[in-house]
């Protein structure tokens, strides 16, 4: 054998240890903690199925794996979709729209909305006393119906007061205070908007049926009534 020869069998047989799997140190694999002693085992598949310790899952056979801890939700900061340089550290209404905060960060829990449960409310029990103070109020406009037997045009426009009072009041409330606010921060908003325009139409009609005296004969109709606008 030549010097030749020598040397190439020589790099082949260092080529191949280097490539042969053997010749290198198997990196460390990381452990896992240990559970505690009492902890309880899941199936991954079957998250009813749950026993202290070890085992297989009676149901598929997987073997089971310890329970891990739900990861709390976080609650940080609350800020306005239209106006992000709105923080707050708790929910509440933009200054500067009158919109409800969101909170910034995700949470893995899905928060209930309280002002959707309250809207919810307000709109369902709106809705019972809207529906007769609209037939009422529209009622001349419709073909063949008539409320003749509640009483007078007066009568009735005290019927409408005492359904629309409620819807005022109650149901629109948070807009009149989104709306108040945003006159006192001097942001013009929506909410400015739907109160000016339902505070205006329930004040004009409420002193149109206690004090129907005070408007000229311009406001009457041809019965000699003043119009309201409750509905």
């Amino acid at each position: 054998m030549n010097a030749f020869d020598y040397s190439c069998k020589r790099d082949h047989h260092a080529a191949h240890a280097h490539d042969h799997p053997a010749t290198h140190p198997a990196k460390p694999v990381p452990k896992t903690p240990n559970p505690s002693p009492g902890a309880i085992y899941t199936c991954p598949m079957h998250p009813e199925v749950r026993q202290k310790g070890p085992g297989s899952c009676p149901k598929c056979g997987m073997a089971l794996e310890p329970e891990r801890a739900p990861i709390p939700a976080t609650k940080i900061e609350y800020t306005c979709p239209m106006h992000p340089e709105i923080v707050r550290d708790q929910p509440g209404d933009c200054p500067k729209c009158g919109m409800a905060l969101e909170p910034r960060t995700v949470t893995l829990e899905e928060e209930e909305n309280s002002e959707l449960r309250d809207m919810t409310r307000r709109f369902w029990m709106s809705v019972l006393l809207t529906v007769p103070l609209v037939i009422v109020a529209m009622g001349k406009m419709i073909p063949g119906a008539s409320f003749a037997w509640l009483g007078s045009s007066h009568a009735l426009a005290w019927l409408e007061l005492a359904l629309a009072t409620p819807v005022v009041l109650w149901g629109g409330w948070p807009f009149f205070a989104r709306g108040w606010r945003s006159l006192v921060n001097r942001s013009l908003n929506m909410f400015t908007l739907i109160g000016l325009g339902v505070g205006v139409a329930s004040i004009y009609s409420l002193i149109a049926v206690l004090f129907p005296t005070l408007f000229p004969a311009s406001f009457r109709d041809a019965h000699g009534e003043v119009a309201v606008y409750f509905e």
